[in-house]
């Protein structure tokens, strides 16, 4: 494969939009466009200035020095965030969505922590909506640590079903789900908002819910109060975890009063026994369906541990904030890429006519280094 390749991944008009954004101004230094994002997804991928100066003269016959590059680096950001917005626009579905999903769009929403190098040190969070029928990045956000884990930092619409972790489920992102017409299947963490009966009498999770909650899973109609003090019906699902999953459990949360130098309150390690989630979807859906579909959610979690194993995502060779957003930015362009040309890639014994790679028994993961 040559490196003409990649950039045929990009979206149309990139070339345009450089110069429309800024990241080109001048042809003196570095010539075109494509020298320029070349270069930018060389240093991207885990390359330092060193590295990308010595392969700009020995492969580009482009002279630039590591500070000049850098400058010419921060300056790319908004023409790489322009690319990976048309790349998620231009995703397509690659599995067949369940009948009664039909008409959804199924994200899986969650975030990760990302590191600058060195003895200072700067933390970044990557905000991630991953489309599971299309297997492909539907949406994300990079803001600094003071941005933490809502709803918020994601778009909304009526047709979607949103599967998120425990962070998310606050009466906020339940709100925001409801106000745009979303469904949701999300964890739901021990007191983590005050829940009703019918009567507008107090339910505790503990003792009012679960205490009779065994290994088969079971639903319960509960209410909650807006900010506006209506009371508004939410469905729980919860089912007792396996005795080594409840083992294994409690010492997981040993280990956290231990390393955080906290106690645990029993009420909060008693429900850590059972697996529960609050959802939008009505009974046409049994609660271990909405169990299953909440468990489609780790397919998020694999996508992070990809970009930090993979890409090495997981902390970041930049100093200034500038240039640390468009690294991430750059890393998140090298992911749309990868999983563009692999679903164009024919992994059938057949052959098919869009083939970008010839693959073989010995080279069955896609490697990017090998385009450069």
């Amino acid at each position: 494969m040559e490196l003409q390749d990649i950039l045929k991944q990009l979206p149309e008009g990139y070339q345009e939009a450089c110069w429309e954004t800024k990241a080109m101004r001048r042809k003196r230094g570095i010539q075109n466009e494509d020298i320029l994002l070349t270069l930018c997804l060389y240093y991207a991928y885990d390359k330092s200035l060193v590295d990308t100066k010595i392969y700009a003269q020995s492969f580009l016959s482009t002279k630039i020095s590591d500070v000049g590059f850098m400058k010419r680096f921060s300056a790319c950001n908004d023409c790489i965030k322009w690319m990976n917005q048309r790349m998620i626009e231009e995703r397509t579905p690659v599995y067949s969505i369940p009948e009664k999903l039909k008409g959804k769009t199924v994200k899986a929403v969650d975030a990760s922590d990302i590191v600058t190098r060195g003895a200072v040190k700067q933390i970044w969070h990557l905000h991630y909506a991953f489309d599971l029928f299309s297997m492909s990045s539907s949406e994300f956000k990079i803001t600094t640590e003071s941005t933490g884990e809502t709803l918020e930092n994601f778009t909304l619409q009526p047709n979607y079903l949103i599967i998120a972790d425990r962070a998310y489920t606050t009466l906020t992102g339940i709100e925001l789900c409801r106000t745009a017409g979303a469904d949701f299947v999300m964890r739901l963490r021990n007191k983590a908002f005050n829940l009703y009966d019918k009567d507008g009498n107090v339910l505790l999770l503990t003792e009012d819910i679960l205490k009779n909650v065994g290994t088969e899973c079971q639903d319960f109609i509960v209410y909650y109060k807006a900010k506006n003090k209506e009371m508004k019906q939410i469905r729980i699902c919860a089912v007792r975890k396996t005795e080594e999953e409840i083992s294994a459990e409690q010492k997981k949360i040993c280990q956290t009063e231990s390393r955080k130098q906290i106690k645990i309150t029993e009420d909060t390690k008693f429900s850590h026994n059972y697996f529960i989630v609050a959802t939008s979807l009505g009974e046409e859906f049994s609660g271990e369906e909405i169990m299953s579909i909440y468990r489609l959610r780790w397919q998020v979690e694999m996508v992070f541990k990809r970009f930090k194993s993979i890409l090495g995502m997981g902390s970041m060779p930049t100093k200034t904030a500038e240039s640390g957003e468009t690294w991430l930015n750059c890393k998140m362009l090298i992911a749309l890429i990868i999983e563009k040309m692999l679903s164009s890639v024919d992994f059938s014994p057949c052959g098919h006519n869009k083939k970008f790679l010839e693959r073989n028994e010995n080279t069955l993961s896609f490697d990017f280094g090998m385009l450069f």
